[in-house]
């Protein structure tokens, strides 16, 4: 992943979400559906990958994720991360995401994710997140070696979907309410589960703090929030 700076990433995107906050716009739209998340509008369900994909990064990295739908695509969202090079000297962990949706058969999954693949020339900083509608068993380490044979500008292919690897053994019904999976397929395999819960917890510590937003411009970092008790931002 390339590192680029502040002013780069402002001129892309001046907000910046936590992904729970997603997590909860997605929660909110579903219950109007009765539950059924095909009835989510295209954009709904776009930002509900992206929230996971978000989330699954931090999870592994240990470091936090923000996320950024923009107006018109593509992209269809933007995931980025702050390092901190030097005290106050900071760079920004990019991603452009392209989302394509699963709802078909196991075995239809290679053509579904082979097709977006070569659909056209795709930016360097671009990865592909498969979002897996249909609930089944898949063997994602076949698939891993088959998509390797594919010609495409883009390298990172993932899926992500709301359950666990049976490689874990086979959860509860109460562990599979708030565990979801992202499976990286190319350029290796690799997978993380994690729990919504600990997200949860870190969501609300930080809204009651106002600072559950980013704020960057040109190349000032500010801490943002949707919570009435504050006035003002906070400066990084």
């Amino acid at each position: 992943m390339s590192k680029i700076n502040l002013r780069d990433i402002s001129s892309r995107a001046k907000q910046w979400d936590n992904p729970i906050n997603g997590l909860f716009k997605y929660a909110d739209s579903i219950k109007k559906c009765g539950g059924n998340i095909l009835k989510l509008s295209k954009k709904e369900r776009e930002l509900y990958c992206i929230s996971l994909v978000a989330l699954a990064m931090k999870s592994v990295s240990q470091v936090d994720w923000w996320t950024n739908i923009p107006n018109h695509d593509p992209p269809d969202g933007l995931i980025m991360t702050l390092i901190e090079e030097k005290p106050d000297n900071f760079k920004g962990g990019f991603r452009e995401i392209e989302v394509v949706e699963h709802r078909d058969k196991p075995e239809k999954i290679f053509g579904t994710i082979r097709d977006k693949m070569i659909e056209k020339y795709y930016e360097p900083n671009t990865i592909l997140v498969c979002l897996v509608l249909s609930p089944s068993v898949y063997n994602f380490k076949v698939l891993s070696t088959e998509l390797k044979k594919i010609t495409s500008s883009i390298k990172h292919v993932f899926v992500v979907f709301a359950g666990i690897s049976l490689a874990q053994g086979i959860p509860t019904p109460k562990c599979l309410q708030s565990t979801f999976t992202m499976v990286q397929l190319l350029p290796i395999f690799e997978e993380t589960t994690f729990d919504l819960l600990p997200h949860l917890e870190d969501f609300k510590n930080r809204y009651n703090k106002g600072q559950e937003l980013r704020l960057i411009e040109e190349s000032k970092i500010y801490f943002g929030t949707r919570n009435q008790n504050f006035k003002k931002i906070s400066p990084n």
